[in-house]
């Protein structure tokens, strides 16, 4: 991913650091860790600042049993929208409950909605789906590709994967809505 940004984009930064490129910050968190609120408060800032914030939220009901992801809806930052991606399977399902299609659903549909007035965008996750080449992958490279900034959290678990993913182009930032914040451009 990251040549190909590189080769479609001469200004591209070979490292996360350089001047001239959009952040990408890599919002790195454990379990426990409430990332979705903090990702919700970077975006309501970011919002009060006349910014126009795309992306999702996770916002999650009971976790029982083997899966944490029974009760699990996505808010999109920018509609306001809230989108099941968990689904019901009955009492007595194991695994895990996530609706693949959903996910693949949304992740399109964020993509495509991303143009030349996105201030930022906020993935709630690069996980599973994503280390698979899946999710919200897509919707990453093309806001790298259009140079808009992008948060993402990561789970210290999928880190291998998304570092493979970034090629050394992320900034890794604590799971503090200020510090995301003042790695983000004021303009």
């Amino acid at each position: 991913m990251a040549q190909d940004v590189a080769e479609q984009n001469d200004s591209s930064p070979a490292g996360p650091d350089q001047a001239g490129a959009a952040p990408i910050l890599s919002v790195e968190f454990d379990s426990g860790c409430d990332v979705d609120a903090v990702l919700e408060q970077v975006a309501e800032a970011l919002r009060a600042r006349g910014r126009r914030v795309a992306g999702l939220v996770q916002r999650r009901g009971r976790a029982s049993g083997d899966c944490n992801c029974r009760d699990l809806d996505l808010l999109d930052l920018d509609t306001g929208r809230y989108h099941r991606i968990s689904e019901d399977r009955g009492a007595l399902a194991e695994g895990c409950h996530l609706d693949w299609q959903a996910i693949a659903q949304l992740a399109g549909e964020l993509e495509q909605g991303l143009d030349g007035d996105t201030d930022v965008l906020i993935i709630n996750r690069f996980g599973r789906s994503e280390s698979e080449g899946r999710g919200f992958r897509t919707a990453i490279e093309r806001a790298i590709e259009m140079g808009i900034p992008v948060v993402v959290a990561v789970r210290r678990k999928y880190l291998d994967p998304w570092r493979a993913f970034h090629g050394g182009l992320a900034r890794p930032v604590r799971p503090v809505a200020a510090e995301i914040l003042g790695l983000l451009p004021d303009n």
